[in-house]
């Protein structure tokens, strides 16, 4: 799939996004069918303790991410052009390379925000510094093309990428290596798809670099570093409260749940229809209802398809998990079956933060970040202690405080829209529940055939969803005006 280059005059915005956005589901769509296979394998091959060794680290890492980026990259897609990419490439080099530094010297340190001592730890930590490293390098070309709309550019990268982990990480945990070939197979993906980014780049990306400005792209970029912070800990904060009480073999089974839980908000469609959302939400920023509506319809895109995953795991919890990883997670199912709910309670921040940034609102972003985190991690790190496992951790999953002041947010930036999604959302929710009330009601008492049951309720639900919305998707992409009959600016 191509993409016409960056200055070329070419379709409208929405087509654009919509290239995009099909480029980027397939890159996703290649990488789950890719890995699943070797997750199959991984699950069974690597115990549940190296998998939350791996899980704990990998999130830390994850936050270290945020403080070397600074929000920089998000920034400069919202920079009228030229953007200086030169610049972000600036601070990934020297900012990026002197916190990689740090954090190999600080491993002892950072070993110590777990429980317990644990003898791979430091080993752990310092060797996944090498992929902070990579990261840092294929940032810069990524969000050109991103924000270009040009996802398709990255399709072969991250193909290759996917293929150098399952080839590194499978084969080293046939010689098991445990948690070293989750470790290893996460450093080559990284330093593969960086050298392939660059390498498709190098001849089309303006480096454009504004003398003495660096600073000033810092201090400007600052609040989406907030907020991108934030997010990760609303996301990825479990392990970290669990890790203050729990052993690795316990994080392990709860990561694993919540994996599946989150597997269509988090790894699947969310990256793909986010990363070209953005870009197009800042062309379209001038027609605000064309914007809410964009907005509005990626939500029902992704949350119509997440109600249908969440009810399928919650009642075939158990045999999910079997097929996906085997017979060693015990605890997992039960976590499973409270934290697949808790993509659906929050479904305005799925992409509301896009809307927010395009509208300079990051403080209030900010607000409905940490608010979330807030509740997860005290309330996590309460309800562990009462309730003397990590199944506290699965129902503060429940308690996202950070939507009300997203909902409030949104609301204002577009109060029909918001209405109109509100009651779109309503149809997406509903339109599943007769089916798969039917096979809770039924309840088969063969295991295969609730699943079989339940997944025949999905097809159902979504073609009734389907039928509902598919033409307010068709009448978006194929008409360049705006959805209240205002014409829509000469780029979108």
């Amino acid at each position: 799939m191509t993409d016409p280059a960056p200055n070329e005059p070419g379709p409208s915005t929405t087509t654009r996004f919509l290239h995009s956005a099909l480029a980027a589901s397939f890159s996703q769509g290649w990488r789950v069918m890719v890995t699943f296979g070797a997750i199959l394998i991984l699950r069974r091959t690597v115990p549940p303790e190296d998998w939350g060794l791996f899980t704990w680290a990998w999130v830390v890492f994850l936050v270290l991410g945020a403080v070397r980026d600074l929000g920089v990259a998000y920034h400069v897609m919202r920079v009228e052009p030229p953007r200086p990419y030169g610049n972000l490439l600036l601070v990934e080099v020297v900012w990026g390379g002197a916190l990689v530094v740090l954090s190999f010297v600080g491993a002892p340190w950072i070993s110590h925000l777990y429980v317990e001592p644990h003898p791979e730890m430091i080993g752990v930590l310092r060797a996944l510094t090498l992929y902070l490293f990579f990261e840092g390098l294929a940032t810069v070309p990524r969000y050109f093309f991103d924000g270009e709309l040009l996802v398709g550019r990255t399709v072969v990268p991250e193909v290759l990428r996917n293929l150098a982990f399952v080839l590194t990480a499978v084969g080293l945990s046939f010689l098991d290596h445990g948690v070293w070939a989750l470790i290893a197979g996460h450093i080559a993906s990284a330093a593969v798809y960086a050298a392939t980014l660059w390498l498709r780049a190098w001849k089309v990306m303006p480096l454009h670099f504004h003398r003495g400005g660096t600073f000033e792209l810092i201090q400007a970029s600052l609040p989406l570093a907030a907020i991108w912070f934030l997010l990760l800990l609303t996301r990825h904060i479990d392990p970290l409260v669990l890790g203050l009480r729990f052993p690795f073999d316990d994080i392990g089974n709860y990561t694993f749940a919540y994996e599946w839980a989150t597997i269509v908000s988090v790894q699947i469609l969310h990256p793909a229809i986010g990363r070209a959302l953005y870009p197009a939400l800042i062309a379209l920023r001038a027609t605000t209802a064309k914007l809410f509506r964009t907005y509005s319809l990626a939500t029902v895109f992704v949350v119509a398809f997440e109600v249908q995953v969440a009810l399928v795991l919650m009642l075939n919890a158990e045999l999910v998990l079997r097929i996906v990883g085997g017979e060693q997670w015990t605890d997992a199912p039960t976590y499973l079956r409270i934290l697949a709910l808790a993509p659906l309670l929050d479904p305005f921040s799925r992409f509301g933060g896009e809307v927010l940034k395009t509208q300079h609102l990051d403080r209030i972003w900010i607000v409905s970040c940490l608010l979330t985190v807030l509740s997860f991690g005290i309330g996590g790190y309460v309800l562990t202690g009462t309730l003397g496992g990590p199944v506290g951790m699965a129902w503060v999953n429940l308690l996202p405080l950070g939507v009300i002041p997203m909902a409030w947010a949104l609301w204002k930036v577009a109060p029909a829209g918001f209405g109109r999604l509100i009651r779109d959302l309503a149809w997406v929710y509903l339109l599943p529940l007769p089916g798969f009330a039917l096979v809770w009601w039924w309840w088969p008492e063969d295991p295969w055939l609730r699943l079989i049951a339940s997944c025949v309720a999905a097809v159902v639900a979504t073609a009734l969803v389907g039928w509902r919305f598919g033409p307010a998707f068709i009448a978006f992409f194929r008409r360049p005006t705006d959805v209240d009959g205002e014409p829509a600016r000469a780029d979108g």
